[in-house]
């Protein structure tokens, strides 16, 4: 987690280093880089008085600021906004969230996600909204159960379910981890769940579109589902049926900021 933070940071561009760890980390980056301006975390107030001292007895004066303290979910939202990422439900907050990596209701029973949040980029985000506002006309709404996915978890997933029906080599990445792409199901406007074929991650035929023994009402909900999302632009993946993605994801670079 210090990694992804240190990069995350880096990949904004607005320093020339981002150091992580205790004090004596921080005295040798600063001894080496010399910087005019040091920036703390805000949580950082009382080393700042310590670090001035200390750089002060070396005969270093330089300016030294602490960050704003902000809330936590809009500290993360600036990263991805950097990254080209929008929270969805912000967007759209009729959508329904369920996010199953931030629970251990998953295949791994793990927790991956810190927060239960919906990213992706912003022509994706639009597409989603688009399907959904189509859906609630006809008394239905869209549940996510997963969005854009850090590829740190992409790792984790494929060591656990090694198979490309289902998980994407992370070694080429999957199209979640570019914030292009969907899992979801259908609710009512209630927010009460539709009977569709599987539970999120049933990895097996029977959470194959194709697949024939499913019910005539799972059948008929999956094909409201898949075709407001097609409508909305979106191209449905065969051995998912809830997983729907972008065609252009390919456009999109890679990502590993941490949720």
């Amino acid at each position: 987690m210090e990694h992804q933070r240190t990069q995350a940071l880096t990949n904004l561009g607005i320093a020339d280093a981002v150091v992580l760890g205790g004090k004596s980390n921080k005295l040798l980056a600063v001894k080496k880089a010399q910087p005019d301006i040091i920036c703390l975390g805000y949580d950082q107030r009382a080393f700042t008085g310590n670090l001035r001292n200390e750089l002060a007895s070396l005969g270093f004066f330089p300016e030294i600021v602490r960050m704003k303290a902000y809330r936590p979910d809009t500290y993360k939202s600036s990263f991805m906004r950097a990254a080209g990422l929008v929270d969805v439900h912000t967007l759209d907050p009729s959508l329904v969230l369920d996010i199953k990596y931030a629970t251990r209701a998953n295949f791994v029973r793990k927790k991956m996600y810190h927060s239960p949040r919906a990213f992706l980029r912003h022509e994706v985000a639009v597409r989603l909204i688009q399907a959904n506002t189509s859906l609630k006309r006809h008394g239905f709404r869209i549940k996510l159960w997963d969005c854009y996915r850090p590829l740190n978890v992409q790792k984790i997933l494929w060591s656990r379910k090694p198979d490309p029906q289902y998980v994407a080599n992370p070694q080429k990445g999957s199209m979640h981890n570019r914030g292009a792409a969907i899992d979801c199901t259908l609710v009512d406007l209630n927010g009460k769940d539709l009977s569709m074929p599987t539970p999120f991650d049933t990895f097996s035929k029977r959470s194959h579109r194709d697949f024939h023994k499913h019910t005539q009402t799972q059948k008929k909900n999956v094909l409201i589902l898949e075709q407001a999302m097609k409508r909305a632009g979106f191209v449905p993946f065969p051995t998912e049926w809830w997983h729907f993605h972008d065609p252009n994801w390919k456009k999109y670079p890679l990502l590993d900021l941490p949720l």
